[in-house]
């Protein structure tokens, strides 16, 4: 049984998109809207949810979220005001997709979806080698070097 948990390099990722998110959404306001208020008012509210979103709630839900794979299984839990608690079992995996970001190294953003029957399972924001030994692991897909092979 080995845990896993996501890569820190994604949080500062979201962190500087979030940031040029708001930024964008500010000019946007002072180039579309007129009424000085009106944009005051969304200036403040886009940098205030920025902040709680970069500051807060991503923390927290990149705290909360653990895989533990075994050699039958791979479990879930993550969750800051609703925890949810998932597990595969890996003979029941129908298909797997996997996906990777260019500089997925460096970014985080690595995921692997197991669709199941009649639903699926996310694994988010992995390492790319976490990945790689998930995939090992669930035997629905071969990897070799830094290839995956179907």
């Amino acid at each position: 049984m080995k845990q896993y948990v996501p890569d820190r390099h994604c949080l500062s990722t979201l962190r500087i998109l979030i940031t040029a998110a708001v930024v964008i959404i500010i000019f946007a306001a002072k180039y579309f809207i007129l009424v000085d208020k009106i944009v005051f008012i969304i200036m403040i509210s886009a940098v205030s949810i920025g902040c709680f979103e970069m500051f807060i709630h991503l923390p927290l839900y990149f705290s909360s979220i653990k895989y533990t794979a075994t050699e039958t299984e791979v479990m879930k839990s993550s969750g800051v005001f609703i925890k949810v608690h998932q597990s595969v079992r890996y003979s029941s995996i129908q298909y797997t997709t996997i996906i990777s970001s260019p500089f997925s190294q460096y970014t985080g953003f690595n995921f692997i979806i197991f669709f199941v029957y009649g639903g699926q399972l996310r694994l988010l924001f992995l390492k790319q080698s976490d990945a790689k030994e998930i995939i090992k692991l669930s035997g629905s897909i071969s990897v070799k070097g830094d290839r995956y092979v179907p």
